[in-house]
């Protein structure tokens, strides 16, 4: 029998520390980084956008995101700490709204699309998450978990350029070479308006990737002479996409990012990106009298959007049909489709959130925005900054937010990143259950 001399009182076990922790070297993170970037790069021809059930396209994405996630995993095991912070009002808006997307395909035209894209957006985050926790627990410096998330795209860029010889014989093909069997895009010849292709991917989706890569190299501590090489490099592939509006969107987070690392002031960086907004309204309403240098981005097309004020007016019917649940999460194809035959989205985030989602995934939609604009402001992150101007500007010509995609992957890191900034996610305190060990 113990004497009651003996009882020891219980004492709470001390948190592990950073130093404690095994680090993730840079490498490791590069690499687990490049596959999930490459998890959104088509490396297989299209098929039909209404093609339901499995396709290779969607098996070597979802492999591709699984393998970076448990990378990710296994390096956190590593560490001696497989635990990261849930509490971060941006990882729960995002799983709420997957809650609310994955509910959705009750009533979806494709049940199964919608709960893969679901779940995808959901791994997103987490992988995100994941990415940011071990950053900060290896002791990086500052910039460099943007220097990891640039070089993995710069590595990606270069990979698929390669890739482009085997794909295109070429290593830099375009839109406007008829030569090329273009069908396996879905496109024809434009040669009026020739667009750098990598892989299979949409032009589009090749401009969010350069544009990125320039936004994260611009806010990372990496050597002053590679950056000088590789932006450059990366605006002239860029320029190449013929892409009017990651352009734009890139140009004014550029800006504001300058304004923000030489002046350390969000104040003014914020007047700027008002201020760039209002230019690039300009820019579309008297385009004609541009110089030639900026008036070539500008065709016949412009005082449409390329035709995608007819796509949204055609998508509010639908809206007002289903306002309050919507069509499922990423099942608007089924219905945009039959009236516009190139559009398998609606081109617009917050339209694309309401047409699928309905009123509440656009209430979550609008509460992230939110948050993510207050974050951008309080904690004055030049990364955070950079993106969420490419994600407001660009977003609205193409869904970013809340699209299983790179954007809306960085976007998660960037908020993940600034949000640790205010707490200590370094520290692990394990509680003993049973014969396990549940950390939180």
């Amino acid at each position: 029998m113990q004497l009651s001399s003996q009882i020891k009182p219980y004492t709470w076990p001390q948190p592990l520390s950073t130093e404690r922790l095994l680090p993730a070297s840079g490498a490791q993170l590069i690499f687990a980084l490049v596959l999930i970037v490459l998890a959104f790069v088509p490396l297989v021809p299209m098929v039909d956008a209404l093609e339901g059930g499995l396709t290779a396209r969607g098996i070597i994405e979802f492999s591709l995101l699984l393998a970076g996630l448990g990378l990710l995993a296994i390096y956190l095991k590593a560490q001696g700490a497989f635990s990261f912070d849930l509490r971060s009002p941006a990882f729960l808006l995002i799983s709420l709204f997957t809650f609310w997307g994955i509910l959705s395909s009750i009533w979806s035209f494709n049940p199964l699309l919608t709960i893969a894209k679901s779940a995808e957006l959901w791994c997103i985050s987490l992988a995100g998450l994941m990415f940011v926790t071990l950053a900060s627990r290896s002791r990086l410096g500052s910039g460099k978990l943007e220097t990891l998330l640039g070089l993995s795209m710069v590595l990606v860029v270069g990979g698929l350029l390669v890739a482009n010889i085997f794909y295109w014989g070429k290593p830099l093909p375009n839109t406007g070479d008829a030569s090329l069997p273009l069908e396996l895009l879905g496109h024809e010849v434009i040669s009026d308006r020739p667009r750098l292709i990598l892989a299979y991917q949409h032009e589009l989706l090749t401009a969010d990737l350069l544009a990125l890569a320039v936004i994260c190299l611009l806010t990372c501590n990496l050597n002053k002479v590679l950056k000088a090489v590789l932006i450059p490099c990366l605006l002239a592939l860029l320029w190449l996409t013929d892409a009017r509006g990651p352009t734009a969107g890139l140009l004014v987070a550029m800006a504001a990012v300058a304004v923000l690392k030489l002046r350390r002031n969000d104040v003014r960086a914020i007047v700027l990106m008002l201020a760039m907004s209002i230019a690039v309204a300009a820019i579309l309403v008297f385009h004609e009298r541009l110089p030639a240098a900026v008036s070539s981005l500008m065709t016949d097309d412009v005082s449409t959007l390329n035709s995608r004020t007819e796509l949204w007016a055609g998508s509010v019917k639908h809206v007002l049909a289903r306002p309050i649940l919507g069509t499922g999460y990423f099942a608007s194809r089924y219905l945009l489709i039959k009236e516009f035959p190139w559009a398998g989205h609606a081109h617009n985030s917050f339209l694309e959130v309401l047409i699928t989602t309905g009123l509440v995934g656009l209430l979550i939609l609008l509460a992230f925005v939110f948050y993510v604009i207050k974050k951008s402001i309080t904690t004055r992150s030049p990364l955070l900054l950079g993106v969420t101007l490419y994600c407001l500007i660009q977003g609205m010509l193409n869904p970013l937010f809340f699209n299983p995609g790179l954007t809306m992957f960085v976007l998660t890191i960037a908020v993940f990143a600034a949000g640790s900034e205010d707490r200590n996610v370094h520290d692990v305190r394990p509680f003993r259950l049973g014969r396990g060990w549940v950390r939180v």
